[in-house]
């Protein structure tokens, strides 16, 4: 076997090992972790946000740590959470539009299952807004 065959065979081999890990890493961090994750905060201090099924952090914002999905009022009153993402696009979008609004789901904390929708305006402040020192 030549030395660019055993090559590729590793590469492939390293990049199926980083697929799996990636595939594997919300599982891996659930059993770890116990559902939750820590993130540093402003101070230093741990920042514990609840973790879903798929991975994704959810609660209020703490300090400077944002979780994937923010806690966030459906336009009916409804608590739930806005992805973060999604948000952050949609302030954008509504800069461009006519009306300068935008709608997105609101999520219970699985991420998934829609309970209601968010007007986002192109004035309304971001997720991360104050939270930089």
């Amino acid at each position: 076997m030549t030395s660019t065959v055993k090559i590729i065979i590793a590469a492939v081999a390293g990049v199926a090992a980083i697929v799996t890990l990636l595939i594997m890493a919300p599982a891996i961090g659930d059993s770890v972790s116990g559902g939750q994750a820590q993130i540093a905060g402003a101070d230093g201090a741990a920042v514990e946000f609840p973790v879903n099924e798929r991975g994704e952090t959810y609660g209020s914002a703490n300090g400077s740590q944002v979780p994937d999905l923010l806690a966030a009022p459906t336009d009916d009153g409804q608590i739930g959470y806005v992805r973060v993402s999604e948000l952050e696009l949609a302030r954008n979008v509504a800069g461009s539009l006519e009306s300068g609004e935008r709608v997105v789901d609101v999520y219970a904390s699985d991420g998934e299952t829609i309970i209601g929708a968010f007007t986002v305006t192109k004035d309304m402040p971001g997720p991360r807004a104050g939270t930089e020192d």
